[in-house]
C-alpha cells in the first residue's frame, strides 16, 4: 500500500502547481494528511468493524481521505470484502487518484472512480430508486454557493433537500446513501450551524441522524492554512439512525496537529436547545468557569429588540452630507465607534449624516436615549466577534440619529432603552463569556441580528446590577466583575 506520508508529499506538490484559477473552479482543498487519519480514525471508532464493507468518497480529490480510512479499516479488523466509490469532477487529478488506488494492496478489495458531477448524479439516481447505500462515507465536500435557479437547486429540492452550499448538499446526499447505522464522516465549514438560511438543512441533519461528535480548532485558519483558507471548518461525525441520541462527544485541539487535544461527553441540550425554533448548532469549548445556566432570558423578556441599520449607503446616495450636518441628523457607522466610545463625526470616507424627510424620519430614525450598537463585522483573526459600545442622550448633537447597515441596534420599539439595562447590556456583550458562546455556533465573522436574537441573556436583574459595578471600570475587568456577580447570585 503506499505509503501516507507519500500522499502528503503528493498533495503539497499538487498545491504548489495549482493556480488559484483552478481551485476556485472546483473548490477543491486537499484534505491534510494529518485530519485525514484523524478523520479515519473516528468513522471506525462509531462504525466498528464487519466483514463486508461499502465505502463512499464524493469529492475524492487525490484519494487521501479514502486511503487513510482503508488503512485504519484493516489495521483495526479482519475484512473479507471491501468495496470503495470515488467521485471525482475534476479531470486533472483523476490520474494521481488512481495511482492511489492501485497502490492499495489489499486482498479483495474494488474500487471505482467515478468522473461525473455528484450533486447532479446522485440526486437522479436516488430519486429513481437506484442509488447504492453505503457503512462508511467520508468526505471533505467542496465549498461553493447554490443559486436559486441552478440545476443543483431543483435536483435537490426533489428529494427534499433545501440548502444553498454545495457542502452542505454533499452532506444531505451522503446522509441519504448511508445504510441504517451507517457513519458518515465530513470536515466542512462551520457555518451551517447557525443563520436562517441553513435551518432547513440542520432540520434535515438532526431529523435523520444522531450528531455522534464535533471536533473544533482553535486557530480558524490552521486546517488548510496552505491553501490559505481561512474559513472555520468542523470535523462531524453522523450516524444514520431514527434513534433518540442523549450525549454528543465534543473535541478540540489547538491545530490540525491536534496538539492539546480535550475530549468531553456533553449533553444534547448543551448543543441543540430544545426550545430552539432556529435548531442553532452549539460547540461548548468549556473555556469558561461561568455556567450557561445563569442564561434565562430572551431579548422578548428582557424587552428590548435587536435591528441591523437601516441605511444601505448606496440606496441613499442623494441623501449623504459628508461634512458635519445643518439640516440632517447624523449617520453613525463603525468608523464612528472608536475604542467602545462614539466618536462622530470623523473625517473619513464615509459621510457623518444623513438628510431624512418626515416620512424617512419615522421608518429609519431612533429618537435620542440609550441604545447598545455592535459591529457586524470583524476581522478574521480580531480577538472579539462580538463588539459592543453604549450610545447616550449625550452622544450625538440631534433630536434623531439613524444607523448604517454595518451596524447593530439594540432598542426597545425604536426609542430607547432604560440606563440602567443599555449599561448592563453593553458591558455583557463586551465579556469573554458572551463572545465564547456566540462563538460556540458561528463559524464566520459577520454578527447578524438574527443571531443575537437567538442567544439567551442573564435576567434583569443581573444585568441591571452587573451595568452598576462596571461603570466606570476598565474592559479587561468586566469577566472577572461579572464571574463574581453570578457566583454571589448563585449561593
Amino acid at each position: 500500500m503506499l505509503a501516507l506520508k507519500d500522499l502528503a508529499v503528493a498533495r503539497k506538490r499538487r498545491i504548489s502547481k495549482i493556480s488559484p484559477t483552478h481551485k476556485e473552479k472546483y473548490a477543491q482543498y486537499l484534505t491534510p494528511i494529518e485530519i485525514a487519519r484523524f478523520m479515519a480514525q473516528l468513522s471506525v471508532k462509531y462504525k466498528g468493524i464487519t466483514e463486508n464493507i461499502s465505502v463512499l468518497d464524493p469529492g475524492a480529490g487525490s484519494g487521501i481521505l479514502s486511503c487513510c480510512l482503508i488503512d485504519e479499516l484493516y489495521k483495526k479488523g479482519n475484512i473479507l470484502n471491501l468495496s470503495l466509490d470515488a467521485w471525482e469532477i475534476d479531470d486533472t487529478i483523476i490520474p494521481e487518484l488512481s495511482r492511489t488506488y492501485q497502490n492499495i494492496n489489499k486482498d479483495r478489495f474494488q474500487y471505482y472512480i467515478h468522473q461525473k458531477d455528484f450533486i447532479n448524479n446522485i440526486s437522479q439516481d436516488i430519486y429513481w430508486n437506484i442509488s447504492k447505500q453505503y457503512d462508511l462515507i467520508i468526505m471533505n465536500p467542496p465549498y461553493k454557493k447554490i443559486h436559486s435557479d441552478s440545476i443543483y437547486r431543483h435536483s435537490l429540492r426533489d428529494l427534499g433537500i433545501e440548502t444553498v452550499n454545495t457542502y452542505s448538499a454533499f452532506m444531505a446526499l451522503a446522509v441519504k446513501l448511508l445504510t441504517n447505522n451507517g457513519i458518515l464522516t465530513a470536515i466542512v465549514p462551520r457555518s451551517f450551524c447557525n443563520g436562517l438560511y441553513f435551518l432547513p438543512f440542520r432540520k434535515f441533519i438532526l431529523d435523520n441522524t444522531a450528531v455522534l461528535h464535533i471536533h473544533s480548532f482553535e486557530t480558524r485558519n490552521d486546517a488548510f492554512h496552505d491553501e490559505n483558507v481561512l474559513q472555520e471548518n468542523i470535523i462531524i461525525v453522523l450516524k444514520k439512525t431514527e434513534k433518540k441520541q442523549t450525549d454528543i462527544t465534543v473535541s478540540h485541539s489547538k491545530d490540525k496537529l491536534f496538539n492539546n487535544y480535550q475530549e468531553q461527553q456533553v449533553s444534547l441540550s448543551e448543543v441543540i436547545s430544545a426550545d430552539d425554533k432556529q435548531m442553532y448548532i452549539s460547540i461548548p469549548t468549556g473555556s469558561t468557569s461561568v455556567s450557561k445556566d445563569v442564561l434565562s432570558c430572551s431579548n422578548d423578556d428582557l424587552f428590548f429588540d435587536i435591528s441591523t441599520g437601516p441605511i444601505v449607503d448606496f440606496r441613499v446616495k442623494d441623501k449623504l452630507i459628508f461634512n458635519e450636518f445643518t439640516n440632517g441628523i447624523p449617520l453613525l457607522y463603525p468608523v464612528h465607534i472608536r475604542n467602545h466610545e462614539i466618536n462622530w463625526s470623523t473625517n473619513s470616507k464615509k459621510p457623518n449624516a444623513i438628510m431624512l424627510d418626515d416620512t424617512d424620519l419615522t421608518k429609519m430614525a431612533f429618537p435620542k436615549g440609550y441604545y447598545v450598537l455592535i459591529k457586524r463585522f470583524s476581522s478574521k483573526e480580531e480577538k472579539r466577534r462580538l463588539y459592543a459600545t453604549m450610545l447616550t442622550p449625550d452622544s450625538l448633537p440631534s433630536d434623531y440619529f439613524t444607523v448604517e447597515n454595518h451596524l447593530n441596534i439594540i432598542h426597545y420599539q425604536r426609542s430607547g432603552l432604560t440606563k440602567e439595562l443599555a449599561l448592563g447590556l453593553t458591558a455583557w456583550f463586551n465579556t469573554a463569556f458572551c463572545d465564547n458562546l456566540f462563538r460556540n455556533f458561528s463559524g464566520h465573522t459577520q454578527v447578524n441580528a438574527t443571531d443575537l436574537r437567538n442567544m439567551k441573556y442573564p435576567s434583569q436583574d443581573i444585568l441591571i446590577k452587573y451595568g452598576q459595578l462596571v461603570e466606570g471600570k476598565k474592559l479587561e475587568e468586566y469577566d472577572q466583575i461579572f464571574e463574581k456577580l453570578v457566583l454571589i447570585n448563585a449561593e
